[in-house]
């Protein structure tokens, strides 16, 4: 997980970029199946079922979807009434704010696709934004998502601090007048630590919704950046983040909305001891940004 050095190898680093590759074909498989009346939960079986399909037997963190005003986490989302769907007895479904509800998809209505797949002990988790039909404000703010991304890569390039970082965009979107919803996660989570997997052991998982194996290396993570004065494993605004990013790979996962449409992407970060870049500039998102012909200029000050 976290260390003064850079962990991996180059041959390493594939492996990590292959299973980020199947974690995307998978949510753009769900989404060819999307239509409209289909719920969240059938939308979160689907990416279930794919995960079997492709022999995934383990998982960073169970999947999730989210339709319409769900892709807005707010708050409160923690009293969110909707009904969800149990998941088998075999899995640990995510906590119940985040779990897939009856709600259904609608002509217009944008979609977050979230997943966390794992094979041979290589995790991915990825969030993948999409819209069924066409909504202006998912254009607009699905526009400044390559924009965030640089700034993000650049800042951690110049060696800023976690915690600065996460103001700075959280200051970058109000001037906007979008919503910060990655504060409405776990944590507060801008970013987390991957790390390759042990077998998860027959004990359930001490965090709701994560993988055994990958919920006790986050916590084993913290546990030693809490007695060493170091980089928390989460990118988050409280002080256990201001520091650097530790060497490692980061999953980053800046997420926006405004008037009921939310959109993000998560992908890994790769930070060395003096560099960083994106584990792969080809992923579905950005091959749609490029397309589209989206600044990728860093957000900055209006």
């Amino acid at each position: 997980m976290s260390s003064s050095t850079f962990p991996y190898s180059a041959a390493e680093l594939d492996r990590f970029r292959q299973m980020q590759r199947l974690a995307y074909d998978i949510a753009q498989e769900v989404e060819s199946q999307l239509w409209e009346g289909i719920t969240e939960a059938d939308a979160c079986d689907l990416v279930l079922a794919a995960q079997d399909r492709h022999g995934v037997v383990q998982v960073f963190h169970e999947p999730y979807v989210w339709f319409g005003g769900r892709t807005v986490p707010a708050s409160g989302w923690s009293r969110y009434a909707g009904t969800v769907r149990g998941r088998t007895a075999a899995r640990v479904g995510p906590p119940p704010p985040f779990a897939a509800t009856d709600t259904e998809l609608a002509e217009g209505m944008p979609v977050i696709i979230d997943l966390g797949p794992a094979a041979d002990g290589i995790p991915a988790d990825v969030g993948y934004s999409c819209v069924l039909g066409s909504s202006q404000m998912f254009t607009d703010l699905d526009r400044a998502l390559p924009r965030i991304r640089t700034f993000l890569l650049e800042g951690v390039r110049a060696g800023e601090t976690m915690l600065s970082l996460y103001r700075e965009l959280d200051f970058l979107l109000a001037q906007r007048g979008w919503r910060s919803c990655h504060e409405s996660y776990p944590d507060r989570a801008l970013g987390h630590l991957v790390f390759p997997l042990d077998p998860d052991p027959a004990h359930p998982s001490p965090l709701p919704g994560f993988g055994t194996a990958a919920a006790e290396g986050l916590l084993a993570a913290g546990a030693a950046a809490l007695d060493t004065a170091t980089a928390y494993p989460v990118w988050n605004d409280t002080s256990f983040s201001d520091f650097r990013a530790a060497p490692g790979l980061w999953a980053v996962e800046p997420h926006i909305g405004r008037e009921g449409v939310g959109v993000k992407f998560e992908e890994v970060l790769v930070v060395t001891e003096d560099d960083a870049f994106w584990l792969d500039d080809h992923l579905p998102h950005a091959q749609r940004w490029a397309a589209a012909g989206y600044s990728i200029e860093p957000l900055g000050r209006v």
